[in-house]
């Protein structure tokens, strides 16, 4: 026997024939003993193949197992089940005790349910939702809150949110939510999460809306932004109450492998005036950075096929690994494309920013080349032109919209405030979302998009679906949120109202079963709510073109006579010779409002076919409404310069003549402002030129109305007030410094007094009182160095714009007689002058009320030329929270601004007894109300029903 090349071989030697039969089986089993010894010293089964530490047998064998994981990457638990354990929820600071919920009315995701119902929550899960004649039994040691009644919803889902990534207040070095430029436009490795706050105080002020979950995603700088995440907005609910990032986390305590994974990605102007490219350029990118990705895919995939082969195969295994690595190398990896390879391989969920129905096609097509499919179009404002298209590029695509934010650039100038209406009716599946970057998107206020969509048509379960499980099944999150269903995350909102309500807010939010405003009083709270109802509100009435023209044609011929009739309520000042009957009617005989009274006082001497009859049924007539400070007229896109009268760089601040300028010469009117200004009943503006530093100009008074022109009309006052401005927004190179900006008004004022009293200049005027001097700020203490100049000044007539720290000083105001126009009624702490500002309820008292309860005299404006048409809504919810009647709450938007800039003039006779007049069909005030007609105070019918079913908002 001699060993050749390793193996043993035997050699045949004359034998006696005794053992020739021993000898001729010998040969083959010994040589099958072999055969498995080699077998089992140089391949063993693959289990065995682990322990190898060869640097080649260890790259394989990782990259096997890489393999391994990819191929066999588990399905994701996604099912609910009354004994399920939420894995957020820990011993130490999780919930500690049962609740039950008792009496509620419950919409539970996807319907509002008959009955009352009981819901009992433990450990962070929902255990059952009975109804409550069933007498349902109370758990040992339970938590029992009777809601009596009260609208119960699941937590608000938001899928598209910054918060976390921009913390409250604001500031450069605490801002991570765009990676750029360094990097490049297309950047799928970063993620949210490295940059989280997670001692950002938007979390709670967000939660107190009842915004449970937030998907946080990366800005819209590049085209491909980043990995985005989804958190409970519960503040530090880890076991040591620290601001940890994880534990925020929807998914924390399931294993990293097991999360579902987000993509934020984006299209059209964001990357394009980021970086210079073309919607051509960038397409490119993309397409090239994907075929990148997909060349490693296909390395990728055959390397493993290959891997498996020799796995599955183990004869002489060490040969071929050897061999193999030799040839192939250890398996391509790249941790710059991980992401995009997980993209490929369809392991993420594809959200996609983009506007305009060109990128949405455009995007889909190019990631349709690579097998993407994008799960939901965000902001998608234009959507509601292609539904049909939407509905061909992606079968389940979702599209995350807003209500009524837009005008704010030329993607947002096609919105449609019935977009979310139409995108339904063709069965696409809308989503309401915040985009969270400031107070003008504040994601506290989600539930007040879903409320808007509804007063513009989209039905009440669809609009509650719309911040609930709509995004929750976008974002694949349905079995644990969205939903108030046994074996769900106990994540719920208690209303004050029903939610759809102006003004509704949560009386209690419920995090995983913890409280998260903590009133041990629930039914106290509730009961001191107002207007509490089960309804929803109606939708916002409308009238065909038909309809429209025949009503119109009535009012408006020449010398007509038109009696209103059913007329509810007049949230007007009637002078008190007339009398004010519930049954009112409103007459107009040529132009002038001969009658506004009972019908028998208004039609005595008129004969029934002298007089053509408009038949309301829920009539309301108010005051004409007033937009403050927006850019009407001076500016229709604001980053479009071309779209407005531009901007002024003040260079002498003292030198009237050189510095200050005048709206009035500016401005144009009519476009897509003023159509929404019209719906909503606004019949005036004050519009100030646009300036840099603390000087703006002077505004101008300007009609809305559709036949009003610069000629004819379209200008009621030249001259209304002087704006300034205090504040960071002030600082420029003549005010570098909030307190060269205080000294420089004074200055202003000061030179003002020198020119005396009867000088026709504007900073006299300023200084004797004759014409306003309105101040844009927004800090407390800026606004008490107002008071002190109005102390030291105290001829010139100041109003505070803005105001959002006035609350601060509502006192010291008042007894400085400075009135305040307020824009931040429900404003955001987003940056550093706002940091202290009152959020409002449920987490503070409500701004309006402090200033009316000190005595100041309040106007209310917004900020946003989007949300002009709300007005009436924003006086209501300030009304309610400040215990004001609807007279006064809508004066707040009307009469109260006139009073303030000193520009209502009260006559005795004709229209002009009471201003301009609007009448409804609807109450305005809760979003339900439609304007039928605009009446100026001269007599003249400015619109009539400007909103009609097909028109564009």
């Amino acid at each position: 026997m001699t060993q050749t090349g390793g193996l043993l071989v035997q050699y045949d030697y004359p034998q006696r024939p005794a053992f020739r039969s021993l000898r001729r089986w010998r040969r083959p089993i010994s040589t099958m003993i072999l055969i498995a010894l080699v077998v089992l010293i140089h391949v063993g089964p693959s289990s065995k193949i682990l322990p190898a530490s060869t640097t080649p047998r260890k790259d394989f064998l990782e990259g096997l197992h890489q393999c391994h994981e990819v191929r066999n990457r588990t399905q994701r638990d996604r099912t609910a089940s009354t004994d399920r354990h939420n894995p957020r929820w820990n011993p130490i600071s999780g919930q500690k005790q049962a609740i039950i919920i008792q009496n509620a009315t419950l919409f539970d995701g996807d319907s509002t349910h008959d009955g009352l119902v009981d819901i009992i929550l433990d450990a962070g899960v929902i255990r059952s939702v009975l109804p409550t004649q069933l007498n349902n039994p109370v758990p040992d040691n339970a938590r029992v809150i009777n809601v009596q009644g009260r609208f119960i919803t699941p937590g608000l889902v938001d899928m598209h949110s910054h918060h976390l990534l921009l913390p409250f207040p604001k500031l450069p070095s605490t801002s991570d939510v765009n990676e750029r430029p360094l990097l490049g436009p297309i950047t799928p490795f970063v993620r949210a999460l490295d940059g989280f706050k997670p001692y950002d105080p938007a979390i709670k002020i967000i939660a107190s809306g009842g915004v449970t979950s937030s998907l946080v995603l990366p800005g819209s700088a590049n085209i491909v932004g980043g990995e985005a995440y989804l958190v409970k907005n519960l503040p530090r609910p880890g076991p040591h109450g620290e601001p940890v990032v994880e534990e925020l986390l929807l998914e924390d305590g399931r294993p990293e492998s097991d999360r579902q994974r987000y993509l934020k990605m984006a299209c059209g102007e964001n990357p394009k005036g980021v970086y210079g490219n073309t919607r051509l350029g960038l397409a490119w990118l993309l397409r090239e950075q994907l075929e990148k990705a997909r060349q490693l895919l296909d390395r990728q995939s055959a390397w493993c096929d290959a891997a498996f082969a020799i796995e599955e195969t183990p004869f002489a295994q060490s040969h071929r690994i050897s061999s193999f690595l030799e040839k192939e190398g250890k398996r391509p990896e790249s941790l710059e494309f991980e992401t995009l390879l997980a993209l490929l391989r369809g392991e993420l969920n594809v959200n996609v920013h983009c506007y305009e129905p060109e990128d949405f096609e455009r995007m889909a097509a190019v990631l349709h080349e690579f097998g993407v499919h994008p799960q939901a179009f965000h902001h998608a404002l234009e959507a509601w032109q292609v539904p049909e298209l939407l509905k061909n590029l992606e079968e389940n695509i979702t599209i995350a919209t807003f209500a009524e934010n837009a005008l704010f650039k030329a993607e947002a100038y096609g919105a449609n405030l019935r977009g979310p209406k139409i995108l339904d009716d063709h069965g696409v599946k809308v989503a309401l979302k915040s985009d969270h970057t400031g107070e003008w998107n504040y994601a506290k206020d989600l539930i007040h998009q879903a409320s808007v969509a509804h007063s513009f048509g989209l039905s009440e379960e669809k609009s509650l679906q719309s911040v609930t499980s709509v995004p929750a099944r976008s974002i694949q999150q349905d079995h644990r949120i969205g939903y108030v269903r046994p074996g769900y995350d106990a994540d719920l909102v208690i209303w004050d109202d029903h939610p759809l309500q102006v003004g509704a807010t949560p009386i209690e939010v419920f995090i995983d079963g913890r409280a998260l405003l903590e009133h041990d009083g629930l039914g106290e709270l509730a009961e001191r709510t107002l207007g509490l109802t089960h309804q929803a509100p109606a939708v916002r009435p409308l009238v065909s073109d038909t309809q429209r023209d025949d009503t119109c044609a009535k009012a408006q011929r020449p010398n007509a006579r038109v009696l209103f009739t059913g007329i509810k309520r007049a949230l007007v000042d009637i002078p008190d010779r007339l009398d004010h009957p519930e049954d009112l009617v409103l007459l107009v005989d040529n132009d002038k409002v001969a009658c506004f009274n009972k019908k028998s006082a208004c039609v005595a001497h008129y004969k029934e076919d002298e007089v053509a009859r408009i038949e309301l049924n829920n009539g309301y007539v108010t005051p004409g409404l007033v937009a403050f400070a927006n850019n009407l007229g001076i500016q229709a896109i604001p980053p479009e310069s071309s779209t407005g009268d531009g901007t002024v760089k003040s260079q002498d601040l003292l030198n009237e003549q050189k510095s200050v300028h005048f709206a009035k010469y500016g401005v144009h009117l009519h476009g897509k402002a003023f159509t929404r200004a019209r719906i909503g009943g606004v019949t005036k503006a004050v519009t100030p030129p646009h300036g840099t530093g603390i000087l703006q100009g002077v505004s101008v008074g300007v009609r809305t109305s559709e036949t009003a022109t610069i000629l004819e009309g379209g200008i009621w006052k030249d001259n209304v007030a002087l704006h300034l401005a205090i504040g960071q927004s002030a600082k420029d190179d003549s005010t570098p410094t909030i307190s060269s900006e205080i000294e420089r008004l004074r200055q202003i004022l000061a030179k003002g007094q020198d020119d005396g009293t009867y000088s026709s200049g504007i900073y006299a005027q300023a200084a004797n009182g004759s014409l306003p001097v309105v101040v844009r700020v927004f800090n407390e203490d800026d606004i008490a160095q107002l008071i002190l100049i109005k102390r030291d000044f105290s001829s010139v007539k100041l109003v505070i714009h803005g105001g959002h720290g006035a609350a601060l000083i509502a006192k010291p105001l008042a007894e400085a007689g400075i009135p305040v126009i307020l824009s931040g009624n429900h404003g955001a702490p987003d940056n550093w002058e706002k940091k202290n500002v009152l959020v409002g309820p449920p987490l503070s008292e409500s701004p309006a009320k402090i200033l009316v309860e000190a005595g100041v005299q309040l106007g209310l404006a917004v900020s946003s030329d989007s949300s002009i048409h709300g007005l009436a809504r924003e006086a209501r919810w300030a009304g309610k929270y400040a215990g004001l009647s609807d007279e006064e709450a809508i004066a707040l938007v009307s009469t109260n601004i006139e009073d303030i800039l000193g520009v209502r003039e009260r006559n005795t006779g004709g229209s002009q007894a009471y201003g301009d007049l609007v009448v409804w069909e609807g109450d305005p005030l809760r979003g339900e109300g439609s304007v039928v007609l605009s009446i100026q105070e001269d007599g003249r019918i400015a619109d009539c029903w400007p909103d009609t079913v097909d028109a564009i908002l």
